[in-house]
């Protein structure tokens, strides 16, 4: 007799009272312990017991698996009965994390055996000669039964029974009461995977707020925790929806976006975490910033089942963002737009320009004698002179008008749909504006005046380092006739 397996579609009927009496009174009783909570690891640890004294076997044990690949599988032995001291092996390092080669004589066959679900008995000294029969006869195993545990349609384990004095046959009503065990034994660990995905949630919702949701799609409803969904806590249930009533509580410019990327998620890459950021409404019209994290689930002919996940509020992270984002482009000093920006965004005033055949006027200034200031009340004192001329520029400026701070003390201003004529009147009502408004710092009253170049991009001034060429040259230009005043530069420079 080789090693002998099966499933139970076509196990007998007949069931001799009392005989399997203490292993089904066994069996209850665990069952009643598991599911009023007394699980992993001391439920489990009850029910080994139980089955190994209701059967009278020496030796009641599980291998959990580790890995299987093509040449190997790693099992470690997390759980052991033994009816006497000598019959224990929990703790030996042969049964730690232990590696077995899968090609061995008879031992694929085995393997696979038990990843489709199917128990395995074996009564050592009627195996062949080889590999398996002196490994048993090492143990002094005489006969064995294995019951895969399966857990979410996978192998998760082995629930093994060793019998050192009996060569014993099992039957197949003894098989289908023991594989009862093994469903108590999986129902114990989805039960402990369930504590532990709670505990690590509540660390989660210790850091952050978060909930937790799932679509399945079978039903096309969505369930979702309310954390987020409540803009103030109250106590209630876990909420459903339908697909279309959760997808109104997006933000519409975040909808299709997250509905293409979850379609790319599901169809092309089916595998790893999906990730998206999008702005919910909660229940009273509040927005806010969450990032939709999960994973799918799908079906063994890969058809998806289920996307789950959490719900993480982002709104820290988002300010966050946009305050970098603010910093990359702006001047930290007087707050207008810094020179990286300035140059982008000039580039992308002529484009406009030319294709709408608009005039696009650039004004370079920047504060007479300021070297003076700095050297004479010190730098804090130049430095608020650069804030009091910002804050006249900006006072002076239309809503499409782009103010920069280039370096130091120099300045552009971009003027868009603007002719050179109308670009030469607003430099000097700056001109005017500056002069007149004094500058008052900590006792210290300054009179301030900026000299100004103007430059349109008319003739070959296309480009944006011809415009800002052309701007400083005129800039030049007002300085050398005595500053305080306004320059138009006619001739491109070379």
């Amino acid at each position: 007799m080789a090693i002998q397996t099966g499933n139970f579609d076509n196990l007998g009927n007949s069931y001799e009272e009392g005989s399997n009496a203490a292993v089904l009174s066994a069996i209850a009783r665990s069952a009643e312990e598991l599911t009023a909570g007394k699980g992993w690891p001391d439920g489990v640890n009850d029910l080994l017991k139980a089955l190994g004294r209701a059967t009278g076997v020496s030796r009641v044990w599980i291998f959990q698996t580790i890995e299987v690949t093509d040449t190997h599988i790693t099992q470690n032995y997390t759980f052991e009965w033994a009816s006497s001291p000598r019959y224990k092996q929990l703790g030996m390092p042969m049964f730690s994390m232990f590696t077995n080669k899968i090609e061995r004589e008879g031992y694929r066959e085995t393997i696979q055996s038990r990843l489709r679900g199917e128990w395995q008995k074996i009564v050592t000294d009627k195996l062949k000669p080889g590999w398996l029969r002196d490994n048993l006869e090492v143990q002094k195993i005489k006969s064995m039964l294995t019951i895969p545990v399966m857990v979410e349609d996978q192998w998760w384990g082995t629930l093994g029974f060793d019998d050192c004095s009996r060569a014993y046959d099992w039957s197949d009503v003894e098989i289908a009461l023991l594989k009862t065990a093994g469903y108590l034994i999986s129902n114990a660990v989805l039960r402990d995977r369930l504590s532990a995905k709670r505990r690590q949630f509540s660390i989660l919702k210790q850091l952050t707020d978060s909930s937790v949701w799932e679509f399945d799609f079978k039903t096309w409803q969505i369930w979702c925790s309310p954390e987020l969904l409540h803009s103030v806590p109250v106590p209630t249930d876990n909420m459903r929806f339908s697909l279309h009533k959760a997808l109104r509580m997006i933000h519409p410019e975040d909808r299709l976006p997250m509905l293409k990327a979850a379609r790319k998620y599901m169809t092309i890459e089916k595998e790893g975490v999906f990730r998206f950021d999008l702005r919910l409404f909660t229940d009273c019209g509040d927005m806010r910033w969450v990032e939709l994290i999960g994973n799918m689930r799908s079906s063994e002919n890969g058809n998806p089942e289920q996307l789950a996940g959490i719900l993480i509020d982002i709104r820290k992270r988002k300010r966050e963002e946009q305050r970098l984002r603010e910093e990359a482009v702006t001047d930290p000093l007087t707050g207008v737009t810094n020179r990286r920006l300035f140059e982008h965004r000039l580039q992308e005033f002529i484009d406009y320009s030319f294709s709408a055949r608009k005039t696009l006027s650039l004004l370079f200034f920047d504060i007479d004698y300021f070297k003076e200031l700095n050297d004479t009340f010190g730098h804090p004192v130049g430095d608020k002179g650069l804030c009091h001329l910002t804050e006249i520029c900006e006072a002076q400026l239309r809503s499409n008008d782009l103010l920069a701070r280039i370096g130091g003390d120099e300045f552009a201003l971009i003027l868009p749909d603007t002719t050179q004529k109308t670009a030469v009147a607003i430099g000097e009502r700056m001109l005017r504006k500056v002069e007149s408004t004094p500058f008052e710092y900590d006792g210290i009253e300054h009179r301030l005046t900026i000299s100004i170049g103007v430059a349109a991009n008319v003739g070959d001034l296309t480009s944006p380092s011809r415009m800002i060429e052309t701007a400083d040259a005129a800039l030049y230009e007002a300085k050398q006739h005595g500053r305080n005043r306004l320059a138009v530069f006619t001739e491109c420079p070379l």
